[in-house]
């Protein structure tokens, strides 16, 4: 299909001559219709687009995303699109015309079967109206059509087939919106972002403000269970917790000023080494400690004053100015482990040892 010039009152005759009712040969009204053709790339009859889709695989990507972003939810057939256009802005409600059971793929694009409403059947039986109109997403640079997301029945199509994109009125010479934008356009001025900004674009500042939303509400529950409210208590019964906090005055029982707890550290950290020196000195002059063991007793104290004390407790005291020179002296009659060792690797006896040994230090 080529895209038309502005359409003349005429050319808008031939189109419409081209198009497929809703209603069958035999009178009965159509429960399966083309929804989407193939187009690369297709134009509405007001002059928008273009719009393409290129083939099955394509279609059958436009499917995937559909089914995807529906989420089990049956797509709704509306009257006049009234669910995207009118009720969002509080002109009226978007009743359901047929909830659309099935869409397939053919061999001339996206067909739909639907379970039309009693109400909606009878208006179709008595031509109220006559034609079905998809209304869909596009990627606003490829232009590729991405998803449906649902269809209305119209009595002014858009496109020279029964799948017939919503005649936007007034929609300017020359200009060429796309049903992405007239869908975003709320949504784009809600969120403060640039004119041009697409169905991405949307779909990221949205994800921005969820996360900031999540990040407010972990911090807001933080804030209730350090305060001991409620689970419940809403951002104000959170703020008043805190002023109050903040004016009340400090349980003195409970707190001390910083200034005054960190003399006071420092004064216990005085005590304690104090301690720790008279307890070493005390240890050089009993005889329990050599002086040249006091700067490791001193350290050890510091880190841990519990192993120091084990240790002193346990030392054994020797006499004051006694001085410990050469080998201890052997006992008479009992070998060292050393002499045992010696006589185990030369082969002498022990007992010729010994004899020996105390013969010779006689």
């Amino acid at each position: 299909m080529t895209r038309p010039a502005h359409p003349s009152l005429a050319n808008e005759e031939t189109a419409l001559a081209s198009m497929q009712e809703l209603i069958g040969a035999d009178g009965q009204v159509k429960r399966e219709f083309l929804v989407l053709p193939y187009g690369n790339p297709f134009f509405g009859r007001d002059g928008r687009g273009p719009w393409i889709m290129r083939d099955k695989a394509h279609a059958e990507r436009v499917l995937n995303f559909t089914r995807q972003t529906l989420g089990g939810v049956d797509m709704m057939v509306d009257y006049d699109h009234a669910s995207e256009l009118a009720a969002p802005e509080g002109k009226g409600r978007a009743l359901a015309a047929g909830w659309v059971k099935g869409l397939d793929i053919r061999d001339d694009g996206i067909w739909a079967s639907v379970d039309w409403t009693p109400q909606a059947e009878a208006e179709l039986a008595s031509r109220q109206y006559r034609y079905i109109s998809p209304y869909f997403r596009v990627d606003k640079t490829s232009r590729e059509v991405t998803r449906l997301v649902n269809a209305g029945l119209t009595n002014t199509p858009n496109l020279d087939l029964p799948a017939l994109a919503h005649v936007r009125a007034g929609a300017p010479e020359g200009v060429v919106p796309t049903m992405t934008m007239i869908a975003l356009a709320p949504l784009v001025a809600a969120l403060a972002l640039a004119s041009s900004a697409g169905e991405t674009e949307v779909l990221a500042a949205i994800g921005k403000l969820k996360a900031e939303r999540d990040g407010s509400e972990a911090a807001l529950n933080a804030a209730r269970t350090v305060l001991g409210l409620a689970a419940d208590a809403g951002s104000e019964a959170v703020l008043a917790a805190v002023q109050a906090a903040k004016a009340a005055k400090p349980d003195p029982a409970q707190f001390v000023p910083k200034a005054g707890y960190d003399q006071l550290q420092a004064r216990l950290a005085r005590l304690e080494e104090d301690r720790i020196l008279a307890s070493v000195n005390a240890a050089v002059e009993g005889g329990k400690l050599p002086p040249a063991m006091k700067e490791w007793a001193i350290e050890l104290g510091k880190k841990d004053e519990a192993s120091l004390n084990s240790y002193l407790a346990a030392a054994v005291p020797f006499p004051a100015g006694a001085a410990i020179t050469g080998e201890p002296k052997p006992v008479k009659g009992k070998l060292t482990d050393e002499e045992k060792a010696i006589c185990s690797m030369t082969g002498v006896s022990e007992a010729d040892y010994l004899k020996i040994r105390d013969e010779e230090g006689a």
